[in-house]
C-alpha cells in the first residue's frame, strides 16, 4: 500500500497519542517498551495500534521473535511522522520557553499620543539595554475596538484609561494622574494662575483623543459642577495642543503626566494648578486571558511595570510647571503604582 492511496476522510481523527504510539514502537520494535516508555499500559498501548491499523488500513507490524517489525508501508511513513513530531515539539518549547536577549520579536502595545510622548521613549531604552533584539509597534484605537484588538492578538497590550473592561481581560494599574490648565505665557488673565471665573470666560481647545476617556470623562465632571466651556477648537489627540496655546488666549485641561512631555517642548506654555478639582485617573495596562500565561508576554508586562515605575514622573512636571508652583502648592501629582498586582476585571 501507497501512503497516496489512504483515505483521507479515515486520517482526520488521527491525535497526537496516536503518532507517538507509533513512533516509540517502530523506534523501539516492541509494544511493551513502548508502554514502559510512554508511562502507558500493554493493553492501552495495543489499543491505539489497533486504531491506527483501522484508520490506515495496513497491519502496520508484523511480530518477530524478539518483538515487531514495520510493515512497508509503516516504514516509508515514519519520516512523515517523525517531521511532524518533530515539528510540533519545536513548537511546544517555543511558546513555552523565551529568551529575551535572542528573540527579534514585535510587541504591540495600544497607546494614546501621550503614552507615545511620556511611557514609549523609556521603554525603548529600558529594552535596548537588556533585550537589543525586541522591537516594538505602538498603535491608537478607539476605545470601543481596544477589547477585540487585546482579544484577536491584533495588539499585545494596551496603556490606557479605561475605566469599564468586559470580563475575560486583566490589568494592573501603572500610575495615576489629575490635571492641570496649560496656557500660553504672558496670557493677560494668568499673571497668577488661573482663577475660576478665567476658566469660565476663557476660550478652550480640546483633545477629542478618541483613543482614551479624558474628553468624556471632563465632560461629565464640568456638566456636573455647571461649568460650560466655551470651546473654540477641537483636535484629535494631544500633541497639538501646546502649539496652539502658545500662539492664542486659548487655554486646554491636559492630564498633569503630559508635563513629562512638555518640560522640553514649546517655550511658550506654562502649566497652573486647576482652578476646578478634578478627579485622578488610573493609566492601567491591560490585557487578554489567552495571553495571560504566555511566557514572552508575562515578561514584557514585568518590564514595561517595572520601566514605568522608574519614570521620573514628578522632577519632569516640576520642571515644566516650576513657574506657576511657586505661587502655590500643588493640589496633586503623579503618582506611581509601585506594589501595584495583577488582577482579573
Amino acid at each position: 500500500m501507497r501512503i497516496n492511496d489512504i483515505d483521507e476522510t479515515n486520517i482526520r481523527g488521527l491525535d497526537l497519542n496516536l503518532l507517538r504510539v507509533f513512533d516509540a514502537v517502530i523506534r523501539l520494535g516492541s509494544v511493551s517498551r513502548a508502554a514502559e516508555e510512554l508511562g502507558m499500559t500493554q493493553p492501552s498501548t495495543s489499543g491505539q495500534i489497533s486504531k491506527l491499523r483501522e484508520a490506515l488500513n495496513d497491519p502496520l507490524f508484523v511480530r518477530e521473535s524478539h518483538g515487531v517489525a514495520p510493515t512497508a508501508f509503516s516504514e516509508n511513513l515514519y519520516p512523515y511522522v517523525r517531521d511532524a513530531l518533530d515539528t510540533i515539539e519545536r513548537g511546544l518549547k517555543d511558546v513555552r520557553e523565551f529568551d529575551p536577549h535572542a528573540d527579534n520579536r514585535t510587541f504591540t502595545i495600544i497607546m494614546t499620543d501621550i503614552g507615545e510622548t511620556t511611557i514609549l521613549p523609556s521603554i525603548i531604552r529600558a529594552f535596548s539595554r537588556f533585550s537589543p533584539t525586541i522591537s516594538f509597534r505602538a498603535i491608537n484605537l478607539p476605545t470601543h475596538e481596544t477589547p477585540d484588538a487585546l482579544k484577536s492578538g491584533l495588539a499585545d497590550l494596551a496603556i490606557a484609561y479605561m475605566p469599564y473592561l468586559d470580563v475575560g481581560f486583566f490589568q494592573r494599574k501603572l500610575f495615576s494622574t489629575d490635571y492641570i490648565c496649560l496656557g500660553r505665557k504672558g496670557h493677560p488673565e494668568m499673571s497668577k494662575g488661573v482663577s475660576m471665573e478665567a476658566f469660565r470666560n476663557a476660550d478652550h481647545v480640546v483633545a477629542e483623543a478618541r483613543g482614551t476617556g479624558h474628553f468624556y470623562l471632563l465632560e461629565q465632571n464640568f456638566e456636573a459642577l455647571g461649568i460650560d466651556r466655551k470651546i473654540k477648537v477641537r483636535v484629535p489627540n494631544f500633541m497639538s495642543i501646546p502649539h496652539i496655546v502658545s500662539g492664542t488666549d486659548l487655554l486646554a485641561t491636559v492630564p498633569r503626566a503630559f508635563g513629562l512631555a512638555l518640560k522640553d517642548g514649546p517655550t511658550g506654555i506654562c502649566g497652573h494648578e486647576h482652578p476646578i478639582a478634578l478627579p485622578a485617573i488610573d493609566v492601567k495596562m491591560l490585557w487578554h486571558e489567552r495571553f495571560h500565561k504566555d511566557p514572552a508576554h508575562r515578561w514584557l508586562r514585568e518590564q514595561i511595570y517595572s520601566v514605568v515605575q522608574d519614570i521620573h514622573w514628578e522632577e519632569s512636571v516640576e520642571k515644566f510647571m516650576g513657574a506657576s508652583k511657586k505661587r502655590g502648592k500643588s493640589r496633586a501629582s503623579v503618582e506611581t503604582a509601585s506594589g501595584e498586582k495583577e488582577k482579573r476585571t
